[in-house]
């Protein structure tokens, strides 16, 4: 294992998906090819991130912060460019609309984190933490995509429990809302974490840090039709029934 090896939730969850993956990923650096909407979503994260750190809170200044943040990687035409941009104009209209009619401020943007579980680093990226008059916290999880998750998905989040970890043992508060935004509908579905969650998801962690230390990368080819690398891998399923 290299001196610098850290965890975080998404080699966790790239290792959860396929331990091969994993290595595909993180040790031989074969790169997920980029596409619309992972490039789209990058671009609304960096425009909020740009916006919420200006010092002038207008609408204008968000479109200013969108079109700074654009980039045309990974969109397969110049229509497909448009639509995206479009949509991100609207999603970003209504964001600016419903940020006067809420009750906190933004406190942090972007809060990265950096500590041990065990004898592991463990590190992450928080995309807003809010702050009430009452001195309550809530942590807000940015989503870009069309589909809106069900309660049970947000409930069982594991993103979501590492954030409430690293906000309680990192910042030192319990955030008193967890919130999972989905910026195409301007919905937040709103979930709470036990320790016992916390706790249970911390020990995914380590034992998934535990496993890739002990270089156990067997692949899982159950998923490999919906996978990033059905294409490339050398175990892939998909490539033997298709090609």
């Amino acid at each position: 294992m290299r001196d610098d090896f850290k965890i975080s939730y998404s080699r966790v969850n790239a290792y959860l998906f396929c331990p091969y993956k994993y290595k595909l990923l993180y040790l031989e650096n074969v790169y997920i090819p980029l596409f619309a909407n992972i490039t789209f979503g990058h671009i609304i994260h960096k425009t909020l991130e740009r916006f919420h750190t200006n010092k002038e809170q207008c609408f204008d200044t968000l479109i200013e912060c969108y079109n700074n943040s654009w980039k045309n990687d990974g969109f397969s035409d110049p229509q497909q460019v448009f639509e995206y941009y479009k949509r991100g104009k609207q999603m970003l209209e209504v964001y600016y609309r419903s940020s006067y009619e809420s009750k906190s401020k933004v406190l942090y943007v972007e809060k990265a984190f950096d500590t041990n579980i065990g004898k592991y680093k463990f590190v992450g990226v928080i995309d807003r933490i809010d702050q009430y008059k009452d001195g309550t916290h809530e942590v807000v999880d940015y989503k870009t995509h069309v589909i809106v998750w069900e309660q049970e998905k947000v409930d069982k989040d594991l993103q979501l429990s590492f954030y409430a970890y690293a906000c309680k043992n990192v910042f030192g508060f319990e955030p008193d809302k967890i919130s999972m935004y989905f910026l195409s509908d301007n919905k937040k579905i709103y979930t709470k974490r036990t320790q016992e969650e916390i706790s249970n998801a911390i020990d995914i962690a380590v034992k998934t840090a535990e496993n890739i230390a002990a270089e156990k990368f067997d692949p899982d080819t159950s998923k490999c039709q919906i996978c990033d690398f059905k294409l490339k891998c050398k175990y892939s399923q998909y490539k033997l029934e298709n090609l």
